[in-house]
């Protein structure tokens, strides 16, 4: 067995025993992303199957105190969030992602008011604040969950919020467990799609002394 393949193995092996249970996500290369996009692997997003916590995601946004909101979608993706809205819906929207091909794709939409930039959600910082940060299937390849989320959280406006979706699989407990320590849940619901599938949605905001 090659070098390489041991760390593999024992890296596995650590982060299904050790660091899962702890409440660690599992990050992906970013070339890793590109493939996954390229090939068509998360066409997905804008189907059916898809649709149920897409329309949670947008309900809650409608829902916000502030309208129309400022909303900075962190793992935005081949840009399906925003895609659901109409142009007076969102005051500005700001699309965040790993991925250079799910970005390309995002911009090929030509949606009003989106802007797309490209980072890694571990050290990618906004440069100003949002009344709605989203988090939408991503925290799970964060290295640790509750570090991320609760570096967005000073980036928030006043009333702001910060929406985390996490499908209900592996250590999502865990996870949110993690989240829990750094973060307020104002607000948790359940969305159940075909074939059993669950969606967590929370909203998340500073904790206060």
């Amino acid at each position: 067995m090659s070098r390489l393949s041991t760390q593999r193995i024992l890296g596995g092996l650590a982060q299904r025993f050790i660091h899962g249970p702890r409440g660690g996500g599992k990050p992906v290369p970013e070339a890793a992303l590109d493939r996954e996009y390229a090939s068509g692997n998360w066409d997905h997003f804008f189907g059916d199957r898809e649709l149920p916590r897409y329309q949670a995601l947008a309900g809650l946004i409608r829902a916000h105190t502030v309208q129309p909101p400022r909303v900075l979608d962190i793992g935005c993706g081949s840009g399906r969030l925003p895609s659901l809205f109409v142009s007076n819906e969102i005051a500005d929207y700001l699309g965040m992602d790993l991925s250079n091909e799910g970005l390309r794709r995002a911009k090929k939409l030509g949606i009003p008011k989106a802007r797309f930039v490209h980072g890694d959600f571990e050290t990618w910082r906004p440069v100003e604040t949002w009344d709605i940060i989203v988090l939408n299937e991503v925290i799970g390849y964060a290295h640790d969950p509750g570090a991320v989320v609760a570096s967005f959280l000073p980036f928030l406006a006043t009333d702001g919020v910060l929406i985390v979706s996490l499908y209900r699989w592996g250590n999502h407990a865990a996870i949110w467990k993690c989240i829990g320590r750094r973060a307020l849940a104002k607000k948790h619901i359940e969305v159940h799609g075909s074939l059993g599938v669950t969606w967590d949605i929370k909203l998340l905001a500073k904790v206060t002394s």
